[in-house]
């Protein structure tokens, strides 16, 4: 029995010093015998790296995380329509200005061009020759101040061609004109002799420097009238349905 047991042993030990040896020849592989070691220690699994990490839980293999959405920056300052807005209105300011300091009534000067201001430039582009066009502009202002520019003249008629912004001017002066009683001739907007005496003719009567062309202050009066004509409509027809 002795000798049994000590082959027993000896076989044994043997069998314990080959398989550390196999061991430690599977951890120390490199290249494909590696792979196979690794799956040998972690039970045929794959590596970690490829799990989710989790208590006890595998996922399966994570993808990269996906880049967060940009923020968005800062908006951009406005352009477009309201950049030429507000350069329109200085523009319009300036004129309005420029024009009060050489005796034209424009109103306000509140950088807004309404009927009083239009008319103002439509008188000033008539006594300089130019085209008339009773719409502030960047060249007009030019004009005002420096006494030139690239405004277009008509030296054959001076005061006398119209843009369509200016006909459209002379067609609301006729249509005032004529709702209080004075003949314009013509219908349009064209400069007519017939409007040239309606207009001298208001002005005397209503105690203006008579020019017979349309001004800022023949405007702002016929403006007035014409409201304080609607006022009194308003009231007769008040007084009609008691």
């Amino acid at each position: 029995m002795i000798g049994w047991d000590r082959k027993i042993a000896i076989g044994a030990s043997v069998l314990m010093t080959l398989s550390v040896a196999v061991n430690m020849a599977a951890f120390q592989g490199k290249g494909p015998g590696a792979s196979q070691a690794s799956a040998i220690e972690t039970g045929g699994l794959p590596a970690r790296g490829g799990w989710v990490e989790g208590p006890g839980l595998g996922m399966g293999p994570t993808s990269p995380p996906s880049a967060a959405p940009p923020l968005p920056g800062p908006t951009d300052p406005p352009t477009g329509p309201l950049k030429d807005d507000a350069n329109t209105a200085e523009v319009t300011r300036g004129i309005q200005r420029e024009l009060d300091a050489r005796g034209y009534d424009v109103g306000q000067p509140d950088g807004v061009a309404g009927l009083v201001t239009r008319a103002a430039i439509f008188a000033y582009e008539y006594d300089n020759g130019l085209v008339l066009t009773g719409k502030p502009s960047e060249p007009l202002l030019s004009q005002i101040v420096l006494g030139s520019s690239s405004l277009e003249q008509n030296s054959a008629r001076p005061g006398k061609t119209i843009s369509p912004d200016g006909e459209a001017l002379v067609r609301d002066v006729k249509l005032k004109l004529a709702a209080l009683g004075y003949q314009t001739g013509a219908a349009g907007g064209a400069l007519t002799p017939e409007l040239g005496r309606a207009i001298r003719e208001f002005e005397t009567e209503q105690k203006l420097k008579a020019s017979g062309r349309i001004s800022g202050p023949m405007m702002s009066r016929l403006i007035r009238l014409q409201g304080q004509a609607k006022l009194r409509q308003g009231a007769s027809s008040r007084s009609a349905s008691r």
